[in-house]
């Protein structure tokens, strides 16, 4: 785990976009705590989306529940940009945990997901993804985002299992839980996998 007096964070350009002061005060101040330095504030996905353009930062994380723009249609407006913004990582902070929303946010394009409570560990588990291990970007025309596995899912290759036979696959699963998703459940509907605490 990174300490506050690692230097990990420090080159990294945050922006924290929240229309509750309080939240965007806890975020930056988990942020600093995990050693980062170059910290920005917006209060809605419109104010967002103007500090997208002129800052450029490494890394935005955004509430979903703004008005008048929402973090998700933060998020669509990102991704529909035609420049290299459109890459930026994105990590949703929420307490948005229906499976529905999260499918939502996933099919928009979210680099990351987590669900409120925070923890210092979480956010610093998922930023942690975005440095080291980035997913390539997809674009096919209905969906551009980061590529929706994070770890190949392995299926037997006999020629049975591919007619589908095979085992069914983590996100199939997850149709059948409850309500809420748990953070590791919604680690695996995001992007294809958990995320490993090493």
């Amino acid at each position: 785990m990174v300490h506050p007096t690692s230097d990990y964070l420090k080159p990294i350009t945050f922006l924290v976009i929240d229309n509750k002061t309080y939240m965007r005060r806890m975020l930056k101040n988990v942020l600093e705590t995990l050693g980062a330095k170059r910290i920005e504030e917006a209060r809605d996905g419109a104010d967002g989306l103007a500090a997208v353009k002129g800052l450029e930062p490494d890394i935005v994380l955004t509430g979903w529940r703004m008005k008048p723009v929402s973090g998700l249609d933060f998020l669509k407006a990102i991704r529909g940009q035609q420049s290299p913004i459109r890459f930026t990582p994105v990590i949703m902070v929420t307490s948005e945990t229906r499976r529905e929303k999260v499918v939502e946010a996933r099919n928009a394009g979210v680099t990351e997901y987590i669900a409120m409570p925070i923890t210092a560990k979480a956010v610093f588990l998922r930023i942690r993804e975005v440095i080291e291990r980035p997913r390539p970007f997809v674009d096919i025309g209905v969906y551009f985002g980061p590529d929706r596995r994070r770890r190949a899912v392995v299926v037997e290759t006999a020629e049975d299992e591919r007619r589908g036979k095979g085992t069914p696959r983590e996100e199939e699963a997850l149709q059948d839980s409850g309500d809420a998703l748990s953070q590791s459940e919604i680690d695996r509907l995001v992007a294809g996998g958990d995320i490993s605490e090493d």
